[in-house]
């Protein structure tokens, strides 16, 4: 039973994000599917503010290569490093990236 759900989990998720992506990044050198995320936060530090923002790309885990920390991504023409992976469990991974250098 569970490689027909891993099968059919993979087609959905393939399908979603085929609909509600916003951006095509390159990662490791190839193109992806996903939602680019660089929400602003202000934290309060003190008596003044702290502006931050942690940019995010969400895809398919199927089409997160092996060992992703490190590697490069492109998204909307801005060069980033993955920072970390975050899988969900259902096939949905968070990278956290930063600006390379």
């Amino acid at each position: 039973m569970a490689p027909k759900f891993a099968a059919l989990e993979s087609r959905l998720n393939r399908a979603v994000f085929a609909h509600i992506s916003n951006t095509t990044a390159t990662l490791a050198g190839v193109a992806v599917a996903g939602i680019f995320d660089n929400g602003y936060a202000l934290g309060n530090v003190g008596a003044y503010g702290m502006a931050s923002s942690q940019p995010t790309l969400t895809l398919a885990t199927a089409n997160v290569p092996a060992s992703p920390e490190g590697q490069g991504a492109v998204v909307n023409g801005v060069a980033y490093v993955v920072a970390s992976h975050e899988p969900d469990g259902t096939g949905v991974s968070r990278l956290m990236l930063e600006k390379a250098a």
